[in-house]
């Protein structure tokens, strides 16, 4: 198997190419799509956001996104390719994100059908701290858990 290399990357065209892998999570964040074009994307274009592209044979198999600005600083979205999860792909993307933002412990949420799936790294591995469960946060009566919120 050919070895996954990082990247990261400010260009409209790698977060477009990005996007095919993230689009995903419109099922579980409506206007998914209206943040990403209009936030996300412009963040990433100013510097305001980082971008992380994990490539195997020129291909984008992962992705993560975080913000740091004055106000908050943010693990925004993190992704892998069906084919590569299970691998830890998807760790060595929060690392890299976490160096790149310099912070040990931002903000991250995690819709209640996805918190299985990061909830154990995230306490074990990464010490974060549930601070909060809002319901209807993104969706009408759906949980929202918010780690390292509040501070």
């Amino acid at each position: 198997m050919a070895l996954v290399h990082f990247r990261k990357s400010n260009a409209a065209a790698d977060a477009l190419a990005a996007y095919a892998i993230i689009r995903d999570l419109t099922d579980s964040y409506p206007g998914f799509d209206d943040w990403f074009f209009r936030k996300a994307l412009p963040d990433i274009e100013a510097g305001r956001g980082s971008m992380i592209l994990a490539e195997q044979d020129s291909q984008i198999v992962g992705v993560v996104l975080g913000k740091r600005t004055p106000e908050e600083t943010k693990l925004r979205c993190i992704r892998v390719v069906p084919r590569m999860r299970g691998r830890g792909l998807g760790l060595s993307l929060i690392d890299r994100m976490l160096a790149d933002l310099d912070c040990a412990k931002p903000v991250v949420t995690v819709p209640q059908d996805l918190l299985h799936d990061y909830s154990r790294p995230f306490v074990n591995r990464y010490g974060f701290a549930l601070t909060e469960v809002a319901k209807g946060l993104y969706r009408p009566g759906r949980l929202e858990y918010v780690f390292n919120g509040g501070r």
